[in-house]
């Protein structure tokens, strides 16, 4: 079985969960000998892509203005071209681009739908119109839908109006591997603090009400500090809501460069607070999970899902509840204890293995009989 991968995510993203996502696939499906990926990507920088097929032309290289047009340009001109002189069995395009629905070739098509943040929180946004009619277009076109949860998939039953026998739950995998993790001790003198991991952008993400609960927080515990590990500088706006809170320097900004910082991140923390309204998985429970970290996050949305018991939840919109979970956990060791050892066994579940063997026994489905 042959499954043809275009470039788009490729091309779009140069390190990011649907790249990733995209290369455990790819890359698993080599390991495990199950199917043969073909990945149409002439030129990209994308880290990912990178380590799948290493690339030292000096256009992946470059840094010049108009390159990042100029490279989905080529690339999707050499899809055309590719898609009509390559045999495959299966099409997984990678993002919702309309080429997708012609290069396709008339092979069973397959999409994966992270989330409908856009089409529950962006509807009236103008910037996002484009890309929810394409999503549209692409989702209700193909063949079979992956959800990356049960939560996601009701989402798109129901918003899409498709046949649920057409929308298959596979949950991701943690990327962060057990010998890394392993490796990894704890920094005894590092200032204790409460972590939040991840992009900010976007009403989901909760960010206004979740400064209100470490404000809360922190009048109970005075040593803590409050890390924000990833997601880009503040932003004005975010320095606005912070200096109001008047928290001075308790709240710092962590970058993330790559999984090592991630793992030191988790692993000093004293407890991961997960505030999202919304979300596709919530990849970050599952890798407080495999780092040993206590996790509270929010009810509702797919979270309750990926954490099952091994979790603490609170009300999203009650910064009060949210701050009062929080402290139940950082002073109950006993609790701490509880939730890190049933995480260990929560995150054996969430495995890149399952999620490349439930794929291609997808795949096989739609093979000509």
């Amino acid at each position: 079985m042959r499954v043809y991968y275009d470039h788009q995510i490729f091309c779009k993203q140069s390190f990011g969960g649907i790249s990733r996502y995209f290369f455990e696939l790819i890359n698993g499906a080599k390991d495990m000998e199950l199917f043969t990926p073909i990945l149409d990507v002439k030129f990209s920088n994308n880290v990912f892509c990178q380590q799948l097929h290493p690339d030292k032309h000096w256009l992946t290289h470059a840094d010049f203005k108009g390159k990042k047009d100029l490279v989905k340009l080529i690339n999707h001109m050499n899809t055309f071209v590719k898609a009509r002189s390559t045999a495959f069995d299966i099409f997984h395009p990678t993002y919702f681009h309309q080429s997708a629905l012609l290069n396709r070739q008339k092979k069973p098509m397959f999409i994966t739908v992270l989330d409908m943040i856009d089409e529950k929180y962006n509807v009236n946004n103008k910037k996002f119109s484009r890309l929810i009619r394409h999503r549209e277009k692409i989702i209700t076109a193909a063949d079979h839908i992956i959800a990356i949860s049960e939560n996601t998939r009701q989402d798109i039953i129901e918003y899409f109006n498709i046949d649920a026998q057409k929308v298959t739950t596979i949950h991701l995998g943690c990327s962060l591997e057990s010998e890394a993790i392993a490796k990894y001790k704890k920094e005894e003198s590092i200032h204790p603090y409460v972590l939040y991991i991840g992009s900010r952008k976007g009403e989901h993400k909760n960010f206004r009400n979740y400064i209100k609960a470490i404000e809360i927080i922190a009048k109970s515990a005075p040593e803590l500090q409050f890390v924000f590990g990833g997601g880009g500088n503040f932003t004005i706006e975010e320095k606005e809501i912070i200096s109001k809170a008047g928290m001075g320097n308790r709240i710092v900004y962590q970058p993330i460069l790559g999984d090592d910082d991630i793992i030191r991140l988790y692993k000093n923390a004293k407890i991961l607070i997960y505030p999202s309204l919304y979300e596709g998985f919530g990849l970050p429970i599952v890798e407080a999970f495999s780092c040993g970290l206590p996790c509270i996050t929010a009810k509702g949305s797919c979270l309750e899902e990926i954490g099952g018991d091994a979790a603490a939840y609170f009300d999203p919109l009650n910064p009060a509840e949210m701050a009062k979970v929080a402290l139940e956990i950082l002073f109950d060791p006993l609790k701490c204890t509880e939730l890190v050892e049933k995480g260990y066994g929560r995150v054996s579940i969430f495995t890149w293995k399952n999620t490349v063997l439930k794929t291609h026994r997808l795949y096989e489905q739609y093979l000509p009989k």
